[in-house]
């Protein structure tokens, strides 16, 4: 209706530019035609204007009283309808409205030429069409609008009618916010802590993570179980999940200021389940975000959510806890499955350093040992290696190799992959020898990661331990009592631990020394070992270049290296070891470009969790090494990112420089 009553507009500017000239003129003949000219030009505009509105206003009072002057027997739905009801143009232009459609807009006035768009804030005239409606939000009320089409094809106009659902609305916020979730909780380290303690010491302890427990879910509505001295059962609404989530499960630094000795910290891990899922699937849930907490070393919450898992808190070092139980009982699987697979093939993951080859190659001799048909698999091009490699094959023990092109080929539903070093399915060497094996077994000792391989038959994963080679140590004892592997094989083995371990300084425990002095007792020369370590003049000027060029922000080294040689890979990860030598160098970051992709190499002494840094770049790794990979991102932006990143992990775990 609206642009009916803008066709008046030329005729109204027309008449204004007539007066106009007329005025000048009459001025220029005599002061008083100009006075006369003046009058009449002012009332002709003003009965024009005044006949505009006066139509306009006619025009409103009859399409009001075409729409509620009919009787009752003629009389439209919408006339009586108790909804608040609108007419308007297609464009959206209010033609014509009820009493509850005027009170929802008491500031407004007249609506008559409006727009409903903007006066219905929110109104999705599309969606309104169909018959879940446009949900708009007045004043605080919640309401569906509705439009349906009426008319001719030539002349039609548009109902809207507004259905309210504010009572709808409240209830189906006050369900979600009172969902329940479900908390497992487990403290840690009570076993290895208080194994050798009194029983008085031991109740001080469990009473002090018991009231601190009892205060934190105390603050909500939920409720507390105790399942036994070091586990927990919660269910909390949702409400105050988001509560917990914001604060960043504050209960994790709490329980950690209770000590032991005034020295040794508890720790504690939680699994939370919250999908809108039953109570038994959130309990399940729980449990299984239990699990990949504790799979990342513990000392966190990890949170089930529709697009895997959140990950808070694991900011303190994984305190060993693995027994001989677990790795006999693991050994002896493992053998079982691997005598009855027609062929073997052992992987570790791109690029494969001395861990990943040392282990594969080690557990692999020793299967042969059992009369298996198992092989190595090797990416001659892009194993980090080349020494380790070339070792064996002096030895004469080349053929334990596969290259993994020829691997690829022959893998069948009869044959075993064994995955050393990883669990990442995008992580492996060769991705295609998981997905066509018959079976697959995982044996690997990084925190773990949301995107773990499924359905592996054996999934031996210790965060705990130093290095694969290090979990292989431990096995062969179980696999082979009677036989020993050849003395290339334990320095192969010895090299990994020596490499995860930076030479026993870091994430060493009562077992690492253990495989250690195993295998020295197999022959393992530590100066042959040592010589796998060595490099070129080459990569080590293009080391000391890095280490010379680093940076310290936030107590972190960080290093961009400019030149490309080789074996960037490792001479990335060997600055990234010198890195950590400064002092009140906490920990150290190494970037390097290959092609449109950037690499960061990750070390820390465990001050500071390197894994949890790099996550939120896409990364990965264990506490105190930790790799990541940028695609299609410059060396400057990087460094932007990881300074970010390093930002937010001070900032959410309240650590000051």
């Amino acid at each position: 209706m609206k642009r009916y009553f803008s066709s008046f507009s030329p005729i109204l500017y027309g008449l204004i530019i007539f007066c106009t000239a007329f005025c000048i003129m009459a001025g220029f003949i005599h002061p008083a035609f100009l006075a006369v000219a003046v009058a009449v030009s002012l009332a002709a505009l003003g009965y024009t204007l005044w006949s505009i509105a006066k139509l306009r206003k006619k025009t409103f009072a009859v399409i009001d009283a075409a729409v509620g002057g009919l009787d009752s027997g003629k009389r439209p739905a919408i006339s009586n309808t108790p909804l608040p009801v609108a007419i308007t143009e297609p464009g959206g232009e209010v033609l014509w409205y009820n009493d509850l459609f005027a009170q929802l807009f008491p500031k407004k006035g007249q609506l008559y030429g409006e727009d409903a768009t903007r006066l219905v804030q929110g109104l999705n005239m599309e969606k309104a069409r169909t018959p879940v409606g446009s949900e708009v939000n007045l004043q605080g009320r919640y309401f569906t609008a509705f439009l349906a089409e009426a008319g001719s094809e030539e002349e039609h106009v548009l109902l809207l009618y507004l259905v309210e659902i504010t009572k709808l609305k409240q209830d189906s916020i006050e369900f979600g916010l009172s969902r329940p979730a479900v908390l497992t909780l487990l403290v840690d380290n009570y076993d290895d802590v208080l194994q050798s303690y009194k029983d008085s010491e031991k109740a001080r302890i469990t009473g002090e993570v018991e009231r601190c427990l009892e205060n934190y879910i105390g603050q909500t509505t939920g409720i507390l179980i105790k399942v036994s001295n070091r586990k927990f059962y919660a269910v909390v609404e949702y409400r105050h999940m988001r509560k917990f989530i914001d604060e960043r499960f504050a209960v994790l630094d709490r329980i950690r200021k209770i000590l032991v000795d005034g020295k040794i910290p508890i720790t504690l891990s939680i699994g939370v389940g919250m999908l809108p899922d039953t109570l038994s699937e959130n309990m399940k849930n729980s449990s299984h975000s239990l699990d990949m907490a504790l799979g990342r070393g513990g000392d966190q919450a990890a949170v089930k959510t529709i697009n895997g898992y959140d990950f808070f808190g694991g900011v303190s070092k994984g305190v060993e806890k693995r027994t001989k139980v677990r790795a006999r009982i693991i050994a002896s699987a493992l053998k079982e499955l691997c005598q009855g697979s027609e062929q073997i093939f052992i992987m570790g993951h791109k690029f494969s350093d001395l861990d990943s080859v040392g282990s594969s190659v080690g557990l692999c001799r020793a299967l042969r040992m059992l009369g298996c048909h198992a092989f190595a698999v090797i990416d001659y091009d892009t194993t980090l290696s080349q020494p380790l490699v070339a070792r064996i094959q002096e030895a004469d023990q080349g053929d334990i190799f596969i290259d993994a092109d020829s691997a690829q080929e022959t893998v069948d539903k009869n044959t075993l992959v064994i995955v050393m070093d990883t669990h990442a399915q995008n992580m492996v060497d060769r991705p295609q020898l998981v997905d066509r094996a018959g079976a697959v077994v995982v044996i690997d000792h990084h925190r773990k990661r949301v995107d773990y391989i499924q359905g592996a038959v054996l999934f031996y994963h210790e965060p705990y331990a130093s290095s694969t080679s290090e979990m292989v140590s431990e096995l062969l004892g179980y696999l082979n009592e009677d036989d020993r592997i050849e003395q290339v094989f334990a320095e192969a083995l010895l090299s990994g631990i020596v490499l995860d371990t930076k030479n026993f300084a870091v994430k060493t425990g009562v077992k690492t020394f253990e495989a250690a002095a195993y295998l020295r007792s197999l022959g393992a020369d530590t100066v042959e070992v040592k010589r796998l370590f060595s490099s070129s003049m080459e990569a080590f000027r293009s080391r000391t270049a890095i280490v010379t060029s680093a940076k310290i922000y936030h107590q972190c080294a960080i290093a961009v290296a400019q030149e490309d040689v080789d074996d960037m890979r490792v001479v990335a990860a060997q600055a990234a070891d010198e890195l950590l030598e400064i002092s009140d160098v906490k920990a150290s970051f190494v970037l390097f470009s290959q092609g449109s992709q950037v690499n960061i190499s990750a070390r820390s002494m465990g001050q500071l969790n390197v894994q949890v840094i790099l996550e939120s770049l896409g990364g990965g790794g264990h506490h105190t090494m930790a790799g990541a990979q940028l695609r299609e991102t410059s060396l400057e932006a990087a460094v932007d990112m990881l300074k970010q990143s390093i930002d937010m992990y001070y900032k959410n775990n309240h650590i000051a420089d």
